[in-house]
C-alpha cells in the first residue's frame, strides 16, 4: 500500500496541476477554444511545461543536491520556503506573459487563482504552517470544473466527480505516508477550490 501511496503522489504531484488544467480547459467544448489559433494553443502549452512543470522540478533538484532541502518530498514546512517562493514568482511571470499576450481573460483567471494559492501556501510556511500543495493543486482543478459549469453552463459534472475520487485517494495517500494530518489535507483542497471561486466572484 505504501508503494502504491507514493505512486499517487508522484502521479499527481501539485507541479503536473498547471498540465492538466489547460488541457481540460482546451478538451472541454467552450466557445472561446474555437476562436483560438492552434499555434496559440501549442505556444500555451510549451510555456506553461518550461516554466511551471520543468524549472520547478530543476530548481527542487538543485536545492536537494546542494542540501537545501532534504528530499523532493519537503516534509518539513522550513523546506517549503524556498521552492514556493520561487514557484510564486514563476507562476507571476507566467501570468505577466499571459497578460502580455492577450491570453482570454477568461482562462489568465485561472492562473492567476493558482499564482494567489502559491503565495498564500508560502505565506502559510512562513509562519510555520503546513498545508497540503497536492490538495491545494486538486481542489484549484475542482474549483476550475465547478467554475466552468457554473459559468458556461457546461455540464463538467462527471470530470468534477472524478477529480473529487482522485483528491479522496491522494488524500489518503498522503495521509497513509504521514505527509500531512488530516486537517491540512482539508486546509490544501479547501483553499485551491475557494481561491478559483474568489477570483472569478
Amino acid at each position: 500500500m505504501t508503494a502504491f501511496a507514493r505512486f499517487l503522489s508522484y502521479l499527481f504531484h501539485p507541479v503536473f496541476a498547471p498540465l492538466i488544467s489547460i488541457f481540460l480547459l482546451f478538451s472541454l467544448p467552450i466557445y472561446i477554444n474555437y476562436k483560438i489559433p492552434d499555434q496559440f494553443v501549442k505556444f500555451i502549452y510549451g510555456v506553461v511545461f518550461l516554466n511551471l512543470v520543468l524549472s520547478p522540478i530543476l530548481v527542487s533538484l538543485f536545492l536537494k543536491s546542494k542540501g537545501i532541502i532534504a528530499s523532493l518530498e519537503m516534509k518539513e514546512t522550513k523546506e517549503r520556503q524556498i521552492p514556493y517562493l520561487i514557484s510564486g514568482i514563476l507562476y507571476g511571470l507566467t501570468y505577466l506573459l499571459f497578460k502580455q499576450i492577450e491570453m482570454p481573460h477568461f482562462y489568465l483567471s485561472f492562473f492567476l487563482a493558482a499564482f494567489l494559492v502559491i503565495i498564500a501556501l508560502l505565506l502559510l510556511s512562513l509562519i510555520h504552517k503546513k498545508v497540503s500543495a497536492h490538495l491545494a493543486a486538486l481542489g484549484g482543478i475542482c474549483g476550475m470544473l465547478f467554475i466552468v459549469s457554473s459559468l458556461l453552463k457546461l455540464d463538467t459534472t462527471l470530470l468534477l466527480i472524478g477529480f473529487i475520487l482522485i483528491s479522496g485517494l491522494v488524500a489518503s495517500a498522503r495521509f497513509r505516508l504521514k505527509s500531512h494530518s488530516f486537517m491540512e489535507l482539508i486546509l490544501g483542497f479547501g483553499l485551491g477550490f475557494t481561491m478559483q471561486v474568489i477570483v472569478f466572484t
